[in-house]
């Protein structure tokens, strides 16, 4: 019996640090990308991404885009 309480703890401490790292993971990757709206380079992505809505015609370019 005292084996299965055991076995029962560790499968539980197990779980809580799967579930730990995935949430720290999350945590982590939520300030990477805070951090690169601060700076700017997700902005210069998406200047990047968008080469036809910037230039030339403008609205026209947008909305056939």
């Amino acid at each position: 019996m005292e084996k299965l309480v055991r076995e029962e703890r560790a499968q539980g401490t197990l779980e809580y640090a799967l579930v730990f790292s995935a949430f720290l993971a999350m945590v982590l990757a939520l300030g990477a990308l805070w951090h690169a709206g601060e700076v700017g380079t997700l902005g210069a992505l998406a200047e990047r991404a968008a080469p036809r809505s910037l230039g030339g015609t403008g609205p026209l370019d947008f909305a056939l885009f």
